[in-house]
């Protein structure tokens, strides 16, 4: 995975729902806590946090593991000092409007929200084929791949594709079923270049996924060149 910024984990914890029941690799969550990921696949691994009891209760740990090491190191003194990130002011009104935004869209986890301050009743999606929508996320991403909302229309499904490097899918509202499995709000699906498959939505209602990655999509069959078009240009 690429380096990184910070870590994204935030409040707003969303408890009318069932426990995920596909996880963040211990590994991931490992670089997560070191900082070690890039903004794109932090964000996801933020939202999976936010959602999953059980790999915040992993990612304590690693933190406490960390926390050890750190106070057997012997600790040097810093050249300068480092600056505030934003003034107490400016936190606290960031802090407020994070709040507001909480209020008018809890199907968002809190890492996300920023990304979408009119909600997802208000995201402008693209047409990309029949009962398929996205929405590309200005999340920065030097990789060649993409982050953004797909949005499958109930009993729809995405063309049957493979993949020219990793890719990670948090699913937030619904839920899809493919070769590997069912997965639902929270619960996350990793493929890399070995998996070939095609997620089909829950007959009941959309399903709203976050995607991470970072090389384009291999879409396959009749209509495959055409995606295929539109994963080129949307990368």
């Amino acid at each position: 995975m690429l380096q990184t910024g910070k870590t994204m984990l935030q409040t707003g914890i969303d408890s009318h729902f069932s426990a995920p029941r596909h996880h963040i690799p211990a590994e991931l969550l490992l670089d997560y806590a070191v900082g070690r990921l890039a903004e794109p696949w932090s964000l996801v691994v933020a939202c999976h946090l936010s959602l999953c009891p059980e790999c915040r209760d992993e990612m304590r740990r690693l933190e406490a593991l960390g926390g050890a090491a750190l106070d057997r190191a012997e600790v040097q003194p810093l050249r300068r000092p480092m600056p505030a990130t934003l003034p107490p002011r400016q936190n606290a009104a960031k802090a407020e409007t994070a709040a507001a935004v909480a209020g008018r869209d809890t199907r968002l986890p809190a890492p996300l929200r920023k990304y979408l301050p009119d909600g997802l009743d208000q995201a402008r999606w693209r047409w990309v084929g029949s009962g398929l929508r996205s929405l590309p996320l200005p999340v920065a991403s030097k990789s060649g791949g993409m982050v953004s909302l797909l949005k499958i229309a109930p009993g729809q499904g995405m063309p049957v594709h493979s993949h020219g490097g990793e890719e990670m899918t948090l699913v937030l509202c619904g839920g899809f079923s493919d070769e590997r499995g069912e997965f639902r709000r929270g619960d996350v699906e990793i493929a890399d270049d070995g998996v070939e498959h095609q997620p089909v939505a829950m007959p009941d209602e959309p399903c709203i996924c976050l995607a991470v990655t970072d090389a384009p999509l291999r879409f396959a069959g009749r209509f495959g060149w055409i995606f295929n078009q539109w994963a080129r240009f949307t990368a």
